[in-house]
């Protein structure tokens, strides 16, 4: 079982898990845009899917999992009239196995990076992934699920992602894999432009993989747009979705030319 795949919540709020791995799916409900729009149709805004690069990942020992998509719907209302939002984030999650004592060899190094609209509306852009502090985003995986707990910020630093400065947030927490409570490092960075998209990434490792961190960071510099060959998922009729793909093209072989 793979530990964390980190993202964030924020429209949707998932039922309380034990199982670890969920929590990335989690913090891929991070930040849907949102905004005041009129009409009757819903407005419907989608992230790009990302990719890293076939050598990094050779670098850093990751392997690519998946995609997964969610959809995020809300409704607005202004002058009278009601338009229903919908803005669908994209995942992409990447493991490493290590061998931790009385385990075995486990997938529990994770990488996860999630995109999540830019929602345009009267030439303003409204979505609370732009603002919102590392702080925030683990603290919110911590509040949604158990197994994941006593998260402690630990310090700020800042770090370059898609050619922008932004804020890395480093923490530990304790997380429960098959009965048995492991230390580790939570690294998260606030949000970044990628396209018509915001980028936020997230790291989570076994503490005592001290050489991880330097992994984990050419990871989130990597970090580019890909094409994704996996399919929309279908809405439900509440408008809410949850769907994991895990593609057969890896993402450099979707990068754009």
């Amino acid at each position: 079982m793979s530990l964390i795949a980190v993202t964030a919540l924020y429209w949707v709020m998932p039922n309380r898990r034990t199982c670890l791995a969920s929590v990335g799916a989690a913090l891929a409900a991070v930040t849907a845009g949102c905004g005041v729009i009129l009409g009757k149709e819903p407005a419907t805004f989608e992230a790009r899917p990302t990719a890293v690069s076939d050598d990094v990942l050779a670098r850093t020992g990751y392997e690519f999992v998946g995609y997964e998509r969610r959809d995020m719907t809300r409704e607005y209302s202004a002058g009278g009239q009601t338009r229903r939002v919908v803005a669908t984030n994209v995942r992409a999650k990447y493991e490493r196995t290590v061998h931790i004592d009385d385990l075995g060899e486990v997938p529990a190094a994770v990488f996860t990076a999630v995109t999540t609209p830019q929602v345009d509306v009267f030439g303003e852009t409204f979505n609370p992934a732009e603002d919102m502090p590392a702080g925030e985003l683990a603290e919110r995986a911590q509040d949604q699920y158990e197994g994941f707990e006593n998260v402690q910020k630990q310090s700020e630093s800042d770090i370059t992602v898609n050619d922008e400065s932004t804020t890395r947030g480093r923490f530990t927490a304790d997380a429960t894999v098959d009965e048995r409570v492991v230390t580790t490092h939570l690294h998260v960075t606030e949000a970044v432009t990628l396209g018509r998209d915001f980028l936020i990434t997230f790291a989570n490792y076994p503490q005592f993989i001290s050489e991880e961190l330097e992994r984990a960071l050419a990871l989130m510099r990597a970090v580019d747009a890909a094409y994704s060959s996996s399919p929309t998922p279908s809405r439900s009729a509440s408008g809410e979705t949850n769907s994991t793909t895990d593609s057969s093209t890896t993402p450099a072989e979707q990068r754009p030319e």
